[in-house]
């Protein structure tokens, strides 16, 4: 259609008696770009692919401390083969930095950007460690047991009811 002829139809539908077609013309239309701006990808992907980024982050870190742990216990005397399980109550969290600007009655705090658009990280704080269970063959002693229970009390800082120590099977 031409501009000639959309006016046209557009001036029609404006007069008294076509007042209820254009409500409903234009009612049509609104629902239509509400259903194409359902359908157009947004920028959940990217968000998507920084959430999927940080979870396998919190697996790596997981996986490597239940090793260095395993490897720690296992030289302990009396503790033998070892396997241990960690797990995290938070995941990794990230403080960005802020400029404050203060004036005589308001305060206004936004987030320093860095050129490709990113916030600048200022700290960024590792998983909360919840609990860790520890099965080794010396498990069973209960002076062994309560040596890795210290241990752990030691390296995690974390209360001795959150870690358990038991005999591993033969």
């Amino acid at each position: 259609m031409k501009k000639n002829e959309l006016l046209s139809v557009f001036h029609a539908l404006q007069s008294g008696k076509n007042r209820t077609s254009l409500a409903v013309v234009v009612g049509v239309l609104a629902m239509l770009l509400l259903l194409l701006s359902e359908l157009l990808p947004s920028g959940t992907t990217q968000k998507a692919a920084v959430s999927t980024a940080q979870t396998a982050t919190v697996s790596q870190y997981q996986a490597q401390l239940e090793q260095q742990l395993e490897e720690l216990i296992s030289q302990l005397q009396g503790a033998g083969h070892t396997a241990v399980m960690v797990t995290l109550s938070t995941g990794e969290e990230t403080v960005y930095a802020v400029d404050t600007q203060t004036g005589d009655m308001q305060q206004q705090e936004t987030h320093v950007l860095l050129q490709d658009g990113s916030a600048l990280a200022e700290t960024t704080y590792l998983p909360q460690v919840c609990g860790v269970a520890v099965l080794c063959e010396g498990g069973g002693d209960v002076r062994v047991a309560a040596r890795i229970t210290e241990l752990l009390h030691s390296l995690l800082d974390l209360p001795t009811n959150r870690i358990c120590v038991e005999q591993r099977k033969r």
